[in-house]
């Protein structure tokens, strides 16, 4: 599934994106684009636990791809752990993460800025 998801005015002041319900999702990683930027949808170690990675190389740009339990960039080899996004074969390199939030609504929303 390949949603574009669309922001909304937070409670507290911070943009929020609504990324729809998990089961949404056929599995994961899913790729997701939210306000204009595409990011992998990733579920954590926790049941209940997501975030998105973004799609984009740190070191060139290249669209990161999903395949056999990594993300990798196809224009020069980088690779990144599905967890976190933590570089595989460049120390202290990784993706931009943004944070997910499962709301009461049962639905995740993407929250604040990507760091």
């Amino acid at each position: 599934m390949n949603e574009e998801a669309r922001g909304e005015a937070g409670g507290s002041g911070t943009e929020a994106a609504d990324l729809g319900f998990p089961a949404d999702y056929g599995s994961f990683p899913a790729s997701v684009t939210v306000d204009g930027t595409p990011y992998w949808l990733v579920r954590g170690e926790e049941e209940e636990e997501y975030r998105l990675l973004s799609a984009l190389c740190p070191h060139a740009g290249g669209d990161v791809r999903a395949h056999e339990g990594i993300f990798f960039c196809p224009l020069h080899f980088w690779t990144f752990d599905q967890a976190e996004g933590n570089c595989l074969n460049v120390p202290g390199e990784r993706l931009m993460r943004r944070k997910v939030e499962l709301r009461e609504d049962g639905r995740l929303y993407a929250v604040g800025l990507p760091y």
